[in-house]
C-alpha cells in the first residue's frame, strides 16, 4: 500500500493539474485578467524580478477584430493598467504562434520552485527570476524560458521548462 501511495505522489508530480486557486499574481492570472478580444492571441507573456511573481506582468497580443498590430498589454495585480499598439518589429514580422492557454498547466509559482531546485543544485540561493512564455509552432508545446538570479543579482543559470508539464527540457 506505501508503495502504491508513493506512486500516486510522484504521478501528481511529474504531471500536475492545473490549480483551481492559481496564484492571484501569477502568470495565468494575468492572461485571464485580459479582455475576451486578447485571450485567443496571445503571443508571449514575459517579466522581470519575479520573486515568484513580479510587480507587473507584460503581455503581447493580437487583437482578435483587428490582427494587424499586435498590442503590449501590462498586467498588476490582477488588472490591465496598459494597452498600447506594439512596434517590436520581430513580432510584427515573424507571426508568432499564440499561446494555447488551454495547455498552460505550470504557472511561475510552480516554475519558481523548479528554479529554486536548480539554485540549489549550483549551490546558490535564488533571489529573482526573469521570465518569457511563448510557444513555437500550433503543435508546439508552450515554454518557459526562465533566467535566475541569487539574492545580490548574480546570474545563476537558464531553465527552459514545458509550460505543459513542469519538465525541465534543458539548463545552462
Amino acid at each position: 500500500m506505501r508503495l502504491f501511495s508513493i506512486l500516486v505522489l510522484a504521478v501528481a508530480f511529474l504531471n500536475p493539474s492545473p490549480s483551481e486557486a492559481a496564484d492571484p499574481n501569477g502568470a495565468i492570472a494575468a492572461m485571464r485578467a485580459l479582455p475576451a478580444r486578447y485571450q485567443s492571441g496571445i503571443l508571449r507573456l514575459s517579466a522581470d524580478d519575479g520573486d515568484p511573481n513580479p510587480l507587473s506582468w507584460h503581455i503581447v497580443a493580437r487583437n482578435s477584430r483587428d490582427r494587424t498590430v499586435p498590442t503590449n498589454i501590462i498586467v498588476a495585480r490582477g488588472e490591465v493598467v496598459s494597452e498600447r499598439p506594439s512596434f517590436n518589429f520581430r513580432t510584427l514580422f515573424n507571426a508568432p504562434t499564440p499561446i494555447d492557454l488551454s495547455r498552460v498547466r505550470i504557472d511561475s509559482t510552480d516554475v519558481w520552485t523548479r528554479a529554486q531546485r536548480f539554485s540549489s543544485d549550483r549551490g546558490r540561493r535564488l533571489g529573482s527570476l526573469s521570465y518569457v512564455l511563448q510557444q513555437k509552432g500550433r503543435s508546439a508545446a508552450p515554454i518557459w524560458s526562465v533566467w535566475c538570479y541569487d539574492l545580490s543579482g548574480r546570474y545563476i543559470g537558464f531553465l527552459s521548462i514545458l509550460a505543459t508539464t513542469g519538465a525541465v527540457t534543458s539548463t545552462r
